[in-house]
């Protein structure tokens, strides 16, 4: 096309666009000539004449002096036409490059026509911050997150309009004049479709994954109305980590100016309230309580109201520290006796006044009372859990039970606190555990020692369960300091048990296992309860002379539906954790002694050891029909495509976790009469159970790998098997253990 050509279809373009733009001035202009409009303004002016405007009419289209201008279309794809408004002054170097970056990060992700959260961003002035702000969001963008844009100017005379109105995708609000943070989030609101409401501050600075874990918290988590951000200041000390409201309404940052590391800010935890400066709320509460309450503008007091708005409606409010905001505190307000900041003092007494009910049973304002109010919204029992380390849930059964236990307290609505003895916050355990909200007390640079982290929780501790026998002995003379507390001694399992089986089983002279037992005897006798894993092993230290003891298992949960395929499977499988010598005996004893005689009848079957730390005589077993595949993340695929487990133990004590995981995957099992105490296998019913001897062993591998009949009935059994060990079944009495043992006087 030549340059004429051009130039003439772009003049036919503009003349097409300036009709269409004086049909929408023609149709506007009867619009305010007409009766309805002039009713609707009457009525509106009315109202706010006589002081009883609602959040309602900030909703409407119109209302009294806003002369709202939605620059941008509720529709991403025309949002193009906000380029038409042209800047009244020159771009910095910096909105340029907002500019480019957020219309890149647009282009490659259309705005969605059904997000699933709306984001509102209010901003009064202070160009450079919004910006600042905006620039922060195009940095880290959302690549999971269907989001909506609500960008509200309330009033601003710094040409922001210059550099937002160049946004693709983004819904663009602009008030006449400023009215405040109050109704610029309640506009900004009245344009959501999202699920989720989410409202920032535009002097903030957000940092990667920041609305991901907002929206996953309420995704996650019904009850859960509203939640919000870890609050950091420039320099990176905490900010607010959730706030404390005092009985008479005045407010407490938690946290505030201590290491935004410390672990005691870094849990999910029910708060009184979240600041607005970043904060996300289901958009159906929000419209259901109205709003921010029109009655608090221009500002503050209104997300606290918010937050008991949704908490009297059978919402809880969470913090969320996986979620940081870097934000100035009053970038544009700072001074508290003047400017809006003066409205902390006028709208705390009509705070009081309409909340006073609730805040009687707050806390008194002092310092002292910081971590009880803190803990205020824990309904249960609070409970400190010690352990070796963190619950490493996916490489040793001992761990997966306890993370199993921690689960079922918390669902119980139980505070739970842990400190691993090595103080070492391991990863991703440690976050996964936050994430749940366990406060989980480990090393940081700069922070408490072990014993200083403990003797701060410790006034607020009921019961104590502390596995092992080691960490008993190290722990309960310092838990004993408060009278108040239960100790709970888990076994894990009977120890000296497993070394005189040891003993036995090689020929061995090696009387320690006395040793042992004298120290297990001892602390189940000082404890004010002690639990083993299997009744067999209840039996034993109730022998031994304990108190009280209780039995909880491994727990298990059934991963498959319906009937499993005999044809479909194929192959041996063994799984432990290597650092646990019974598991490193049971696969040599199996790999030299008990294959060779299976390889006989079927010289095609492979054998397949997965788990972790395996040491180098177990790397040694790998050969061509041995696969050695040491620590693997997801073993369903592992379960579900082998045909036989076998767990050839010949010594060891307590339930064994990898019999229970084979239940779980209803994948039959040939084992030791070692290997199937405490989960109720039965030879020839639910599970091939022979006598530790290669022969035996072997015939009993070949003999269930061949018969699809028996394998199918062992299979079916499974579900049935494993139902006592099930987290539905074990729940109520674990529950029924803590309630017992509160209820126990100390020796």
């Amino acid at each position: 096309m030549s340059e004429n050509g051009r130039y003439r279809e772009l003049e036919a373009r503009v003349r097409d666009e300036r009709a269409r733009l004086e049909g929408v001035r023609a149709d506007y202009e009867v619009i305010m000539r007409s009766r309805f409009h002039a009713l609707r303004m009457l009525w509106f002016s009315l109202k706010q004449l006589f002081g009883i405007t609602s959040a309602s009419d900030v909703y409407a289209a119109w209302s009294t002096g806003l002369e709202p201008t939605l620059t941008g279309s509720r529709r991403p794809s025309r949002a193009k036409n906000r380029k038409d408004v042209a800047p009244t002054s020159g771009l910095t170097e910096e909105e340029t490059a907002l500019i480019g970056a957020w219309n890149e990060r647009v282009a490659a992700r259309p705005m969605p026509e059904t997000p699933l959260v709306t984001l509102v961003i209010p901003f009064f002035e202070r160009r450079d911050l919004t910006v600042r702000c905006l620039q922060s969001i195009a940095d880290s963008w959302f690549e999971s997150l269907e989001v909506q844009f609500v960008l509200v100017d309330d009033g601003s005379t710094d040409q922001t309009c210059a550099v937002v109105s160049r946004l693709e995708g983004v819904e663009y609000v602009r008030s006449a004049k400023n009215e405040g943070f109050v109704r610029a989030c309640n506009r900004g609101a009245a344009l959501a479709r999202g699920k989720y409401l989410c409202f920032l501050n535009n002097d903030t600075v957000v940092r990667d994954g920041w609305l991901d874990y907002l929206v996953m918290t309420l995704e996650h988590d019904g009850s859960v109305g509203i939640a919000g951000s870890k609050l950091v200041f420039p320099d990176g000390r905490l900010q607010e980590a959730g706030g404390v409201l005092w009985r008479d309404a005045t407010g407490w940052n938690v946290g505030r100016e201590e290491h935004a590391d410390d672990p005691r800010y870094n849990f999910v935890c029910d708060v009184d309230y979240v600041s607005g400066a970043s904060l996300i709320v289901r958009t159906g509460v929000f419209r259901d309580v109205n709003g921010f309450s029109e009655a608090l503008r221009p500002a503050y007091y209104e997300d606290a109201d918010l937050c008991f708005s949704a908490r009297a409606r059978g919402y809880r409010v969470v913090y969320q520290p996986r979620t940081v905001v870097v934000h100035e505190d009053g970038g544009s307000s700072a001074d508290a006796s003047s400017g809006a900041k003066r409205f902390q003092e006028i709208n705390r007494p009509k705070f009081l006044e309409k909340w006073n009910q609730e805040l009687e049973h707050h806390y008194e304002n002092a310092r002292a009372n910081v971590p009880a109010a803190m803990r205020r919204h824990c309904k249960g029992p609070r409970v400190l859990v010690i352990d070796s380390y963190v619950p490493l849930y996916d490489k040793e059964a001992g761990s997966l039970r306890l993370m199993y236990v921690v689960k079922m307290l918390r669902q119980a609505g139980y505070g739970v606190v842990f400190i691993p003895d090595n103080y070492a916050p391991l990863q991703p355990y440690t976050s996964e555990l936050q994430q749940l909200g366990v406060e989980v007390l480990h090393h940081f640079d700069g922070g408490r020692t072990p014993q200083e982290s403990l003797e701060h929780v410790l006034p607020h501790i009921d019961v104590a369960w502390i596995s092992r026998t080691e960490l008993y002995d190290k722990y309960e003379p310092l838990l004993r300091r408060n009278a108040n507390v239960r100790i709970l001694y888990d076994t894990v399992d009977l120890n000296h048990v497993r070394r005189r089986r040891k003993a036995e089983v090689h020929g061995e002279s090696d009387r320690e296992w006395e040793e042992l037992q004298r120290q297990e005897a001892s602390a189940a006798r000082r404890a004010d309860a002690s639990i083993a894993v299997t009744p067999e092993e209840q039996s034993v230290l109730r022998e031994l002379g304990a108190r009280e003891v209780f039995v909880v298992p491994t727990i298990h949960e059934p991963r498959v539906g319906g009937d499993r395929s005999f044809e479909a499977s194929s192959g041996l499988l063994f799984i432990g954790n290597y650092h646990h010598p019974p598991n490193v005996d049971a696969v040599r004893w199996l790999c030299k002694e008990v294959m060779p005689i299976v390889w006989r009848s079927l010289p095609d079957v492979t054998l397949t050891l997965v788990g972790s730390n395996p040491p180098h005589e177990v790397n040694a077993l790998a050969a061509d029909r041995v696969t050695v595949a040491g620590y693997v993340r997801d073993v369903a695929p592992y379960f579900l495509r082998s045909r036989v487990f076998v767990a050839p133990l010949r010594f060891g004590a307590g339930i064994k976790g990898k019999i229970g995981q084979a239940l779980e995957f209803a994948l039959p099992v040939v084992t030791t009469p070692v290997g199937a105490e405490g989960i109720g296998l039965r030879d020839g019913e639910n599970a091939a159970v022979v006598a530790a001897e290669p022969d035996a062993f072997a015939h009993a591998i070949v003999a269930l790998y061949g018969d699809a009949q028996r394998w199918q009935r062992y299979s079916n059994a499974s579900v049935a098997t494993i139902e006592p060990f099930t987290p539905e079944s074990v729940r109520p009495r674990l529950l029924e253990i803590f309630e017992r043992v509160r209820s126990l006087v100390s020796p």
